[in-house]
């Protein structure tokens, strides 16, 4: 039977162990919560997804918890799969919380379709979230800053029946999407976020950024982007840490073509196969 165990701090629980009381249920909301994806028994591009994970700790002001580095991240990893029958894809999500003495953690798992970052040519369907805007803080690339952004996104993205939204920032330029980012081509240049932006930044964002650099185009930055240079993009695309790039079919009212889309997420998920045949 596949599933059933939670791993915290290192050791295994079940499911439907009482981990916290209701009062530790607001720890939850104060570290990082983040999710990756892994085939095979591996973590996918488990140091970009490690560093980011201790660079967020940093912003927000919680130390490392003791004795975890790489190995022991990659094991845990490796731990957590096997207990639970996950041979193939999974989805890790890991939680970095204050503790009474210093910073837990906690890891699950659940069953994902496989394919390394699969490429897919079932565009989605977007629009503009215009109920709410990211704010300004010192962590606007990690997930603590989007959190209750994306939790309020997805309600209007279901009402709307969108896969998804762009989000934006208190100066009304595009930042995000839920739970990830987006690039844009045009004229043979592949167009993302900057840092100063305001939006979060998937660890593997930066993989995405030289996958679409291998694939011919000029990579740029920018802090400001309008609603109108999105709309008038050649390609649209999302980027997930678990799904990798997903193509955009529209955005509101616009029509994409897909085909370099494709070509950069076809490049992603041949990164991540050798990446995963030489651990």
């Amino acid at each position: 039977m596949k599933g059933g165990f939670n791993l915290f701090n290192g050791k295994f629980y079940r499911e439907s162990d009482h981990l916290f009381t209701g009062t530790d249920l607001q720890r939850l909301n104060e570290g990082i919560c983040e999710s990756f994806r892994a085939e095979y028994n591996l973590a996918l591009f488990a140091r970009e997804n490690y560093d980011y994970l201790l660079d967020s700790l940093n912003d927000i002001g919680l130390a490392v918890p003791n004795e975890w580095d790489l190995p022991r991240f990659t094991k845990d990893v490796s731990r957590l799969l096997n207990k639970n029958h996950l041979y193939l894809a999974a989805k890790i999500t890991i939680h970095l919380i204050p503790g009474v003495s210093g910073t837990e953690y906690l890891m699950t798992a659940k069953e994902i379709p496989g394919g390394f970052f699969k490429v897919t040519d079932v565009g989605l369907l977007i629009d503009f979230y215009d109920e709410g805007a990211k704010g300004t803080s010192n962590y606007n690339a990690y997930e603590p800053s989007s959190r209750i952004l994306w939790a309020t996104a997805k309600r209007a993205a279901n009402t709307l029946s969108r896969n998804n939204l762009i989000l934006l920032n208190n100066k009304g330029f595009a930042c995000e999407s839920i739970e990830g980012s987006f690039g844009y081509l045009r004229d043979q240049t592949a167009i993302f976020p900057a840092r100063e932006s305001q939006g979060y930044s998937p660890p593997i964002l930066n993989v995405v950024k030289n996958c679409a650099e291998e694939c011919g185009f000029t990579i740029e930055e920018k802090k400001e982007i309008k609603r109108e240079e999105l709309l008038n993009a050649d390609e649209l695309f999302l980027i997930n840490n678990c799904y990798g790039i997903q193509p955009v079919l529209g955005l509101y009212a616009r029509r994409y073509y897909t085909t370099e889309t494709l070509q950069i997420a076809q490049r992603l998920s041949e990164t991540a196969r050798k990446e995963n045949s030489s651990e």
